[in-house]
C-alpha cells in the first residue's frame, strides 16, 4: 500500500534462492513463493522489531482469521506478523503472509477500520499480486537492490532524514519500479477486500473511514509527501467514491452494522503505553467526558506502564493500585503489574502477580519470559528454564531470549545447551565471531548424534542467515 510495501516486493527479491535468481522471472512458482516467504521470515525476525506481545498478536490474528473465513481456499496458510514501526501500513509478502505495523492499531479508531486494511492485503494474496509482479518485472541487478535494502533498513529504523533521502535516492536510479502494484491491483484489491470485509461480518464504512485516515495522515504518522514515482496508491480519491459507491448499494443492515471494539481498545492502549513516546502516552490516556468504565480502566493501566517507562516508580505504583483495583483477576493487568514489580526490584510481589497472569493465560509470553527471569534471581533455575525455554519455542530467534536461557542453563552446568543457545544469541545480533568461538565450545560438548544434529541445524541456519545478510 506504501512505499514499505514496495520496498517489501524488493526485499522479496533479494532473497530467492541462489538457482531462481538465476531463472527466468516467469519461472516463479508456489514451492519459489514459499521459499521466498521462509526466507523473508528470517530477514523480518532478525532485523526489524517483530511484537511478541500475545495480547496484541493474538487480537490481530483473530481478525485475519475472520476474514481469511471470508476468502476462496488458499495454497499456504496465511500467517501475520506484527511489526513495531510508527507507520499507518501493512503490506502483503510472498506465500501467504503479510505484516501489520503498530501505526494501525495506535491510529486507527476502531476493529472495522484496522480489519479493513488487513483485508486490503488479504486480497493482494488471495490475486497473488506480489507473485504476478516478478512474474512480469525483469531481472534486477542484485546491486540496485542491495542499495534499495540498506536504504530500507536505515529509513525504517529512525535514523532521520537523511535516511529517508538515502531511500528516496537509492530507489529513484533503478529499474525496481517494475515491482510496484498496478493500479488495476489496487482496485482488484478494493474490491476483493471489501468482500471479504463484508462477508467476514464486518462494518463496510470500516474502508472508507481507514482509507480517509491513511490519506489524511499521508500513510507514515508525521510523514511527508509520498514522491509520486513511489506511490502505490494513485487516484485514492476515485478509489473512496467507488468504494462508497459500492456500500451504498449493500443492504441497510450491512451498512449499519456496529462491532464491538473492547479487544481493539485493550490492543490499542498497550500499543500506545510501550511504543509511543511515554509522555505522549500519558497525554492519550488522560480521562475524558463520555469514558466509559472500561475505557477510564483500560487509560489507568496505559498511566500506569507510561509512568514505569519514565521511571517514575511511586506514580507508577499508585495508578497499577487503582488499575488493578478496577479488574483484580484480569491476567493482563496481573502480568503488567508483574513486570512493573520486577524491573522495580520486589521479586516477591512479581512472582506472586506473573504466577496468576500465566495460569489465567498459558500463552503469554512476556508474562513467561519475566516470570523466568524473576524466579532465576530468587535462584529458582528449574522454573526459571522451563519457563524460558517455552518462550524460546515460540520466539526462537529472539537474542535477548536465548541468552537469558543460555544463562540460566549455565548455572545449572548445562554447558553444551548454554554454549549453543550463547551461539544463536549472537549470530542474531550479527556478531558472528562471537557466534563461531561458542559454536566450537558446544562442538566440543556434543556427546550424542542428536546434540550433533541440533549443532549442524544451527549452523546450517545461520550460514543461510549470513548469506542473506551479503546480499
Amino acid at each position: 500500500m506504501t512505499k514499505m510495501r514496495f520496498l517489501v516486493i524488493l526485499l522479496c527479491c533479494v532473497m530467492l534462492i541462489p538457482g531462481f535468481v538465476q531463472a527466468r522471472i516467469g519461472e516463479f512458482t508456489l514451492r519459489d513463493e514459499l521459499e521466498l516467504a521462509r526466507k523473508f521470515d528470517l530477514i523480518i525476525e532478525t532485523r526489524f522489531p517483530v511484537v511478541h506481545d500475545p495480547y496484541i498478536t493474538g487480537y490481530v490474528q483473530t481478525l485475519v482469521d475472520r476474514l481469511v473465513m471470508a476468502m476462496p481456499p488458499q495454497p499456504f496458510p496465511i500467517k501475520v506478523t506484527v511489526v513495531r514501526h510508527g507507520a499507518l501500513n501493512a503490506f502483503a509478502t510472498a506465500g501467504g503472509h503479510i505484516a501489520v505495523f503498530t501505526g494501525l492499531l495506535s491510529n486507527l479508531d476502531s476493529e472495522d477500520e484496522l480489519a479493513s486494511v488487513i483485508a486490503h492485503e488479504l486480497a493482494h494474496v488471495s490475486e497473488r499480486h506480489i507473485a504476478q509482479a516478478i512474474e512480469k518485472s525483469k531481472i534486477l541487478g542484485v546491486g540496485s537492490l542491495l542499495g534499495i535494502l540498506a536504504g530500507v533498513l536505515l529509513g525504517t529504523q529512525g535514523e532521520g532524514d537523511a535516511a529517508s533521502a538515502l531511500m528516496i535516492g537509492t530507489m529513484a536510479g533503478t529499474r525496481a519500479l517494475q515491482l510496484q502494484y498496478t493500479r488495476e491491483n489496487e482496485v482488484e484489491a478494493d474490491q476483493y477486500g471489501l468482500d471479504f470485509l463484508v462477508g467476514a461480518g464486518f462494518a463496510p464504512y470500516g474502508m472508507t473511514g481507514a482509507f480517509e485516515k491513511i490519506r489524511r495522515l499521508q500513510w507514515l504518522s508525521g510523514g511527508g509527501d509520498i514522491p509520486s514515482y513511489l506511490s502505490t496508491h494513485p487516484g485514492m480519491d476515485d478509489r473512496l467514491g467507488y468504494i462508497q459507491d459500492r456500500i451504498k448499494r449493500l443492504p441497510e443492515s450491512v451498512r449499519q452494522r456496529q462491532s464491538d471494539n473492547a479487544f481493539f481498545l485493550r490492543a490499542q492502549m498497550l500499543v500506545r503505553a510501550w511504543y509511543a513516546d511515554p509522555n505522549t502516552a500519558l497525554a492519550l490516556f488522560a480521562p475524558k467526558a463520555g469514558d466509559d468504565q472500561h475505557l477510564l480502566c483500560l487509560k489507568t493501566l496505559g498511566r500506569s506502564i507510561a509512568h514505569s517507562r519514565l521511571k517514575q516508580k511511586d506514580l507508577a505504583r499508585t495508578q497499577f493500585k487503582a488499575a488493578l483495583s478496577c479488574y483484580p483477576r484480569d491476567a493482563l493487568w496481573k502480568r503488567e503489574f508483574g513486570r512493573f514489580a520486577f524491573e522495580s526490584g520486589t521479586l516477591e510481589e512479581s512472582v506472586l502477580a506473573l504466577q496468576d497472569a500465566i495460569m489465567m493465560n498459558p500463552a503469554d509470553l512476556f508474562a513467561l519470559f519475566f516470570y523466568a527471569r524473576a524466579v532465576a534471581e530468587q535462584g529458582d533455575y528449574t522454573a526459571s528454564i522451563a519457563a524460558m525455554e517455552r518462550v524460546a519455542k515460540a520466539v526462537p530467534r529472539d537474542p535477548e531470549v536465548l541468552e537469558n536461557l543460555a544463562r540460566y542453563q549455565a548455572a545449572t552446568n548445562n554447558l553444551f545447551e548454554a554454549y549453543l543457545n550463547y551461539a544463536q544469541a549472537f549470530a542474531y545480533r550479527r556478531q558472528f565471531s562471537k557466534y563461531e568461538l561458542h559454536l566450537q565450545k558446544a562442538e566440543k560438548l556434543a556427546k550424542s548424534d542428536k546434540d550433533k544434529e541440533r549443532i549442524k541445524q544451527v549452523a546450517q541456519e545461520v550460514s543461510e542467515y549470513q548469506e542473506i545478510l551479503k546480499n
